[in-house]
């Protein structure tokens, strides 16, 4: 499917200790990330793009376009509660420089699957950007039947950020789905070896914020086929993405990313930066595993 293949952090969002959004330490961060890695995803869950306004939000995805100067594609997370900011957030990524966009569901109310076909059909028809349906149940309450996707792929819908977590939906996409027409992007560096190989174009993966490296490490073997390595490399990517999980996983890449020395600024609140002994904790754990 083209431009959006590969390993694709949802970067963070670097505020001041106010609650502000720090532009001159995102631009580092998005410099830092856009020599490593395939693609930019921005104002997502990593990014905390629900926690914040639409001017917020339309500046971050203005940021990450300024600081990746046409090296990865950036994706913009459109997402809201109200339909409206999503037309209109996708509107300023079409004129800001976008290469795509990305939305779940209008959270908060169970919407059906004809809502769901009805609203899509709505944003496609509205944007000239390619449309990703961002599959989260966890955070919408809705999982998109595979029917729903044949049906919004036949009105242009170009593809799926799939955070189900389920290696069964994958499954049902790649069987149901023609992979050569319709992109699928894994939400998670977890099945990296299993999807990739089966025809996953990419993984947006939170821990590439802060540890790109062994992930795209990973991408790399699964690609070239030396699924031995690629095993060994899924296994530690594992375990990384475990020691992210002793804290909360945003609190958890801001800490990882001040010990590689890249100063990421306060997540916003109500997150708050993870305790000393927490730190020390992830700390002597990435130590162990030699990637400090």
């Amino acid at each position: 499917m083209g431009a959006f293949k590969g390993i694709i952090p949802p970067v963070l969002t670097t505020f001041d200790s106010e609650g502000n959004i720090d532009e001159k330490l995102y631009l580092n961060l998005i410099d830092f990330l856009s020599k490593k890695v395939h693609g930019l995803f921005v104002c997502g869950t990593y990014g905390g793009g629900p926690l914040m306004t639409v001017d917020e939000r339309k500046k971050v995805t203005e940021l990450a376009i300024k600081g990746a100067v046409d090296r990865v594609p950036v994706i913009a997370h459109i997402g809201s509660s109200n339909p409206n900011d999503i037309f209109e957030l996708a509107k300023h990524a079409e004129h800001a420089g976008a290469k795509a966009v990305a939305t779940v569901v209008p959270f908060y109310f169970p919407y059906s699957q004809a809502d769901i076909v009805r609203f899509f059909k709505k944003l496609i028809e509205s944007t000239a950007l390619p449309v990703f349906i961002y599959n989260n149940p966890k955070t919408t309450g809705v999982t998109i039947d595979i029917e729903t996707l044949k049906k919004l792929k036949d009105v242009g819908l170009y593809g799926i950020k799939d955070s189900t977590f389920d290696l069964l939906y994958f499954y049902g996409v790649k069987f149901n789905m023609d992979m050569d027409e319709f992109c699928y992007i894994s939400g998670t560096e977890a099945f990296i070896m299993p999807s990739i190989p089966l025809g996953a174009d990419a993984a947006i993966c939170g821990l590439a914020n802060a540890l790109p490296e062994p992930v795209l490490e990973l991408y790399e073997k699964s690609i070239e086929g030396d699924y031995e390595k690629a095993l060994e490399l899924q296994l530690r990517v594992n375990k990384l993405r475990d020691i992210q999980h002793y804290a909360q996983s945003i609190p958890a890449i801001h800490a990882m990313l001040k010990m590689r020395g890249i100063d990421s600024g306060y997540p916003r609140h109500p997150y708050s930066l993870v305790s000393d002994s927490v730190y020390q904790k992830i700390e002597n754990a990435l130590k162990e595993m030699n990637v400090l």
